[in-house]
Formats: structure tokens, C-alpha cells, sequence
């Protein structure tokens, strides 16, 4: 009988199997981040309001909780790198999936008090690039431990906890200002939270999102 070769994995493939994700260092350039940041707030006018008050499970398997904050439509320069052909190598690489494909990207705004609680991505977004377009964005927290948990038990943690779950009984999860790195986490599959944000000054948070095919 023919034996599989056995294929070792990189560093990277395994931190994304055993923690759901990955900070790639020097992946893009900082001069293209920071023209994505400005590019960013030269469009705020066109961010759409998000928000929504109830928490339901939805037919792809994601759950969404309240959330209050807003969507800014990526312009030409995110996309454009959302769609960048060797950022997909490298996050093919580092997450062991062959066969990620680029789904766009958007960025999220957050003013004074705005929130997202306790919820899963979509399931286009097997995984998830999130850049800080602004210093001193507070972390998000996340829950490695309730991976691939069903909606049903998600509702059931919203009830015994809130929708924002403290964070010291979970994790919290930086995504990095500017520096050419970029974290890519398993959006979908992994549930996540933001506080209410707390600064005076707007947050934006890029995101582009990749599914497994």
C-alpha cells in the first residue's frame, strides 16, 4: 500500500490551526496603507449606518448580535488590494487553504459609543484580514474556546453573559496600525466582539474578508 508523504507546516499554519489566527509581518507596503487610511477619510460622507438590535442565528450558519456602528464601502485602493494576487499567496500559505478566494472588503467606523457584540462572519469570511486605519484602536475580543460553536449556543452565552462577554474571560485580539503586517483571524468560525467604543476621535478598522472554496 502507497503511504502520503507527510507535509510539514509552517509556523504560520500551525498558529491558524491551534488559535484561529495569524499576524503576517511585512505582507504590504506602508505607503499603500497609509493611502488606503487617507483614502478612507476622504469618503466618510458615503459610510451607511449599521445597526441592528436583535440577536439571531442566520441560515449560513453565522450569528449576529446588536451592533451599532457604520460601513464604509471599500474604495478603489482597498479593493484593489483586497484583490491583491500576492497577499492571497501569502494568506493561502499561512492558513493552509489552497483554495481562498477574495470576497472585497469595507471599512468599519466607529464613533463615541458605538459597539459590535458578540457575533460570527459570515460564511464567505472562512477568514478574516482586519488593519487599524487609525492609532490607538482598542482591541476586539474573541473567543477561540466557543470555535465553531452553533447559534443556539451562542444565544445561549448572550443570555448568561451579554452581548459583550468580559474580555479577561476570553481573549483580546490587536490588529496592527499601519506597519505593513496585518492580522487575519477565522471570522466565521470564531465568535468576536467590540466594546463600546471609547475614544472621541472616529476608529476605522479595514477588513477584507476570503473564503474557502
Amino acid at each position: 500500500m502507497e503511504t502520503i508523504p507527510q507535509v510539514d507546516r509552517t509556523p504560520a499554519q500551525e498558529a491558524w490551526e491551534e488559535h484561529g489566527t495569524v499576524l503576517l509581518h511585512e505582507v504590504v507596503e506602508q505607503t499603500m496603507l497609509r493611502e488606503i487610511a487617507v483614502e478612507a477619510v476622504s469618503r466618510l460622507g458615503e459610510t451607511n449606518p449599521y445597526v441592528r438590535h436583535e440577536a439571531s442565528g442566520a441560515r449560513d450558519g453565522s450569528f449576529a448580535a446588536p451592533v451599532h456602528c457604520g460601513l464604509l464601502p471599500a474604495g478603489e485602493l482597498h479593493q484593489r488590494l483586497a484583490f491583491d494576487k500576492e497577499l492571497l499567496t501569502e494568506l493561502r500559505q499561512a492558513t493552509g487553504m489552497p483554495r481562498l478566494i477574495p470576497r472585497g472588503g469595507s471599512v468599519v467606523v466607529y464613533r463615541p459609543g458605538d459597539f459590535q457584540g458578540l457575533h460570527t462572519d459570515t460564511v464567505k469570511a472562512t477568514v478574516t484580514v482586519g488593519i487599524a486605519l487609525t492609532p490607538d484602536l482598542p482591541p476586539m475580543c474573541w473567543a477561540p474556546t466557543l470555535r465553531d460553536a452553533m447559534p443556539d449556543d451562542l444565544s445561549k452565552v448572550i443570555a448568561d453573559k451579554g452581548i459583550f462577554p468580559e474580555c479577561k474571560e476570553f481573549q483580546k485580539l490587536e490588529h496592527p496600525h499601519l506597519d505593513g503586517s496585518l492580522r487575519a483571524f477565522a471570522g466565521y468560525s470564531i465568535p468576536h466582539w467590540r466594546m463600546p467604543y471609547p475614544d472621541q476621535e472616529i476608529g476605522l478598522l479595514a477588513t477584507f474578508s476570503y473564503m474557502d472554496l
